[in-house]
């Protein structure tokens, strides 16, 4: 699907792909927000089917935090490329960045039109197959190896941290201001059970991917 224009939900593909044990897929452009309380209430149904209901404000708190990161992965690719900046160059990257954020905060309109322009798509998939629940959010903005080598270090320190007290006096991004609501998410999977394993992200030739895996038996219900 497209940007929706409206926020129903077709509760019987819900079921459909739970029950087929098959992707349930959905794609938006620039993530207005009628998109992300629609991707708000996906979630909370297909959890509820597949009787995951009290992991429901945690996960969606984490699906939305990766889909705004993939936006602005989005944004940050169509901003560079008007800059005529190299994204993978490290000299480039730090220019760039000293003036992205104002910039596109000013003009975010310019470039979300610039990111349907361009086909710079977020998807989200929900998956729940032999008792695994898979949650992945993709962007064909392909992530700078620096950035990504700048996540992993953050993912790793944040495993050590007990609660988010602890994380705030520790953590402070320089840059970009996503690394704390990464830490949060990592914190909010300890809280269900998981380790920092069960997420990652990852690139491949097309697409940045960001991928939680719930093995269903093992999650502390309640």
């Amino acid at each position: 699907m497209g940007d929706l224009d409206e926020v129903a939900v077709d509760e019987e593909k819900v079921v459909k792909a739970i029950r087929m044990e098959v992707p349930l897929v959905m794609t938006t452009y620039t993530l207005p927000r009628k998109v992300e309380k629609y991707i708000e209430r996906v979630v909370t149904l297909f959890l509820e089917y597949i009787r995951q209901s009290s992991l429901a404000d945690n996960i969606i708190y984490c699906v939305q935090e990766l889909v705004v990161n993939a936006k602005k992965a989005n944004t940050k690719r169509v901003y560079f490329l008007e800059k005529g900046l190299d994204l993978s160059s490290p000299l480039d990257y730090s220019i760039g960045m000293e003036t992205f954020r104002e910039e596109t905060l000013n003009n975010i309109q310019h470039y979300l039109e610039l990111q349907r322009e361009k086909g710079l798509y977020i998807k989200l998939m929900l998956q729940i197959k032999n008792n695994i629940i898979t949650i992945e959010v993709r962007n064909n903005s392909i992530i700078a190896q620096e950035e990504l080598e700048r996540i992993h270090k953050r993912l790793t320190k944040a495993s050590a941290y007990g609660d988010l007290e602890e994380a705030l006096v520790n953590i402070l991004d320089d840059s970009e201001g996503a690394g704390l609501g990464l830490v949060i998410l990592v914190l909010m999977m300890k809280k269900i059970g998981l380790s920092e394993k069960s997420f990652n992200i990852l690139r491949t030739s097309a697409e940045t991917v960001a991928r939680i895996i719930i093995p269903r038996d093992l999650v502390k219900a309640g």
